[in-house]
């Protein structure tokens, strides 16, 4: 189980807000993010001042956050998009939400290979604000939410629809669940043909492909408007019976950005004149497995 700290040397956040202001700090510059390894360290400073991370409930967080302000909390829940690209939330059912706060806009790239995995996660709870104020505070002027936490990153203004409460990153683990399960077989290992002859159920591994948005497939082969394509190892298939959505996770088959997404979806092949279908059962986010390679959208 790999631990990933987020936090690489967070007096070097000040640069985010003030830079005439931060630039009079003696502070480094923070490491690049280049996923070589983990980082096993807190942030330097932040146990200091918000002491070392306690186990909690995270429904209890969502629903009571205000016992919990500025503590550093270990929790656990499954990783899900709150604003797909940019903002992260912990989820743990459909009423628990917290959400993720990172240290800098790079890091959701990172932590996104999680995406829908059940992970453990320390870090500082903060109230999502309103609207916020600039103020002058640590010899300039910053945000209220980064003069009341100077060591941790600025929070957003609250929107409608988000949760309450956030947590701010230090680090974050997959907990080994929510991974691909093995007792079906899957289509790489059975193949197109024999698991059409066949009739049985597969699981299929592949990148989301939209409503064949980068041309994989023949647009007059799509069987209903609501039909997408999966690039698996075995070539592209049109997934119909189901939309590319699950338990905290809903991709938008218009939308280019999410063909960088992989999926898992249960379900029976079949194949008419020649087109490949899966007319599927389930469908889940997983991460890109580590055998396979992304294949581009054509522009």
């Amino acid at each position: 189980m790999e631990a990933r700290s987020l936090g690489p040397l967070v007096a070097a956040a000040a640069l985010m807000l003030a830079p005439v202001a931060a630039a009079q700090l003696p502070v480094p510059s923070p490491p690049p993010l280049t996923g070589g390894g983990p980082r096993d360290l807190p942030p330097v400073g932040v146990e200091d001042s918000y002491g070392p991370p306690e186990p909690q409930d995270l429904e209890q967080i969502a629903t009571n956050g205000t016992g919990y302000q500025r503590h550093n909390v270990r929790v656990r829940g499954r990783l899900d998009d709150l604003v797909p690209g940019r903002y992260l939330m912990l989820t743990d059912g459909a009423a628990t939400r917290v959400m993720l706060i990172t240290f800098f806009d790079a890091d959701y790239r990172d932590i996104s290979v999680l995406l829908g995995l059940e992970v453990e996660v320390t870090g500082i709870v903060r109230r999502i604000p309103g609207r916020q104020q600039i103020r002058p505070c640590h010899g300039g002027s910053y945000v209220e939410s980064k003069c009341d936490d100077f060591l941790l990153p600025q929070l957003p203004d609250g929107q409608m629809g988000w949760p309450e409460q956030s947590i701010t990153l230090l680090t974050i683990s997959d907990r080994g669940k929510g991974l691909p399960r093995k007792d079906t077989r899957t289509l790489a290992d059975t193949g197109i043909a024999a698991a059409a002859a066949d009739g049985k159920s597969v699981r299929a591994l592949g990148q989301f492909r939209g409503a064949n948005l980068c041309q994989d497939l023949p647009e007059a082969s799509r069987h209903d408007p609501a039909d997408w394509v999966l690039h698996t190892a075995e070539g592209p298939v049109w997934v119909t019976g189901r939309r590319p959505a699950g338990k905290g996770f809903q991709l938008d088959p218009a939308y280019r950005g999410d063909t960088t997404r992989w999926l898992e979806v249960r379900g029976k092949v079949l194949i008419v004149d020649d087109v490949r279908y899966l007319k599927a059962s389930n469908v889940a986010l997983i991460p890109r497995p580590p055998e396979a390679e992304p294949t581009p959208c054509p522009p």
